[in-house]
């Protein structure tokens, strides 16, 4: 295989990786807290395949990460009491999921059956402590401080489990819009900036992602000109070879 075959193809796969991710960005522009995603590049130091015609310093990259802009969404009103947002990038709510406690930025909460706080999905949101939330169903609208003191009318009812990563970039997706972790328990966050009656928008900006998507299918147009050049070119190659034989 030639050298502009090779880099051709080879484009068009990082192409449609960086395409399937965008559309997903765009996908997601009116999920809460999501937050925008971008594909990085590294150059293989192992090359998959080598030159054997001029030039033979072909240099082939691929992707190493998906890197996550996890900068605070726009916060909009909305003036349900159990809505909640957090001003700060590094804070999630807990919630349990299956045996094991997962973290989100969706504050979009409700009351169950049993009154308890739960997820839009149903998961229970949890207290400081890893309990469930109870909530009186005959008291007075909850108030929620901006630390997380959840109050209805004078009786405290609990904490919210709000905890806060160094790095929340190494979280990983488990659906639901809920995130995970590997590692030590998180430490509580102090200052969430917890608003009430608020939720957050995705940090996806419309208008850069659909500049992207031009520009990732430009690209891609170009590369497949390459290939395509390269193929007839060798088509013709191998047709003359066979006159001349």
């Amino acid at each position: 295989m030639d050298n502009a075959l090779m880099i051709g193809v080879k484009t068009q796969q990082l192409l449609r990786r960086r395409m399937d991710v965008v559309a997903n960005n765009l996908a997601n522009m009116n999920t809460t807290g999501f937050k925008t995603e971008s594909v990085l590049t590294q150059e293989l130091s192992e090359r998959p395949a080598r030159a054997t015609d001029r030039p033979q310093n072909v240099r082939f990259a691929d992707e190493y990460a998906l890197q996550r802009d996890m900068r605070t969404g726009r916060l909009e009103p909305t003036g349900n009491v159990l809505d909640l947002a957090l001003e700060d990038p590094a804070s999630f709510f807990s919630v349990r999921f299956g045996d094991e406690t997962a973290y989100t930025r969706d504050g979009t909460f409700a009351l169950d059956e049993l009154a308890r706080l739960v997820t839009r999905e149903g998961q229970l949101v949890l207290d400081n402590a890893g309990g469930e939330i109870v909530f009186d169903p005959e008291g007075a609208d909850p108030t929620i401080s901006p630390n997380g003191v959840i109050r209805q009318g004078d009786l405290e009812i609990a904490t919210l489990g709000i905890v806060r990563f160094d790095m929340p970039e190494a979280l990983e997706k488990a659906g639901d819009n809920l995130w995970t972790f590997d590692g030590d328990n998180p430490a509580a966050s102090e200052t969430p900036g917890l608003r009430q009656g608020f939720l957050e928008a995705s940090n996806v900006t419309a208008i850069l992602e659909l500049t992207n998507m031009i520009q990732i299918s430009k690209a891609y147009e170009h590369a497949s000109r390459i290939v395509k050049n390269a193929d007839d070119l060798r088509e013709r190659t191998i047709e003359r070879l066979g006159r001349a034989s």
